[in-house]
């Protein structure tokens, strides 16, 4: 059973381990074409061109790599829901941060939400040998 407090985000080459990361997603999506013929009963679809989204939550610190990462970079991104213990599983692709937000309150510790896309190839998915 994965655990997401062991979860790690690293960014950037050399990666580095963004920290105080309090969530993440990842939303993989692809265009579909469809297409039938006369006489044909259904149609037939199947996909196109791939992509993801995705954004990660931590909270801001100044001394941290999370601070470094600007609107318009392209960086490797590693994703590890578990931990990085052998047979864990991990996420990995190239990314362009297209936003980030920054919120603070009174009674809470300030945060800062970075919104990214695929810049280019997929998202993979790996085992931690």
């Amino acid at each position: 059973m994965l655990k997401g407090k062991d979860g790690i985000v690293y960014v950037d080459n050399p990666k580095e381990r963004l920290g105080s990361v309090q969530n993440w997603n990842i939303d993989e999506q692809a265009d579909t074409v469809a297409g039938w013929g006369m006489g044909d009963t259904s149609e037939t679809a199947f996909t196109t061109i791939s992509r993801f989204t995705g954004s990660a939550e931590v909270y801001l610190d100044f001394a941290d790599a999370s601070d470094d990462v600007s609107v318009g970079d392209v960086l490797p991104l590693e994703l590890y829901p578990g931990g990085e213990t052998t047979g864990s599983g991990y996420f990995s692709g190239t990314i362009l941060v297209t936003g980030i937000s920054r919120s603070g309150a009174k009674d809470g510790i300030p945060s800062a939400t970075i919104n990214f896309r695929n810049s280019s190839g997929v998202l993979s998915k790996g085992t931690v040998a």
